[in-house]
């Protein structure tokens, strides 16, 4: 593998750990999403391993993590919190805050 390849998996797979640990997840429950042994799985983090396009649509699509982000680094949206919350319903926000608690908790059981 050439140095550009190697060094590009390697800041994919530190943000893919990243966020994986904001997510409050473990390398075994990303592992078996992906359908891979935990080993596998710790390739991909130390970027011994390049994330295939099907293993980026699961974490999309299981996690919301925008592949764009993974792969560049560059987050792809601003999110302006306060401008959302004047601009939703009551449900959206009480849907907002119920996720964010919810994220909080595991982050502290950990």
């Amino acid at each position: 593998m050439d140095q550009k390849r190697k060094d590009a998996n390697i800041q994919v797979g530190k943000r893919l750990r990243d966020a994986r640990t904001n997510l409050g997840m473990s390398q075994a429950e990303f592992a078996a999403d992906f359908g891979v042994s935990e080993e596998h799985y710790r390739k991909y983090e130390s970027g011994a391993t390049g994330v295939s396009a099907d293993k980026l649509l699961v974490l999309y699509k299981n996690y919301g993590i925008d592949p764009t982000y993974l792969i560049t680094g560059q987050c792809m949206k601003d999110f302006d919190i306060e401008y959302y919350i004047a601009n939703c319903s009551k449900e959206q926000r009480n849907e907002l805050f119920d996720r964010i608690l919810a994220y909080i908790l595991r982050i502290m059981k950990k």
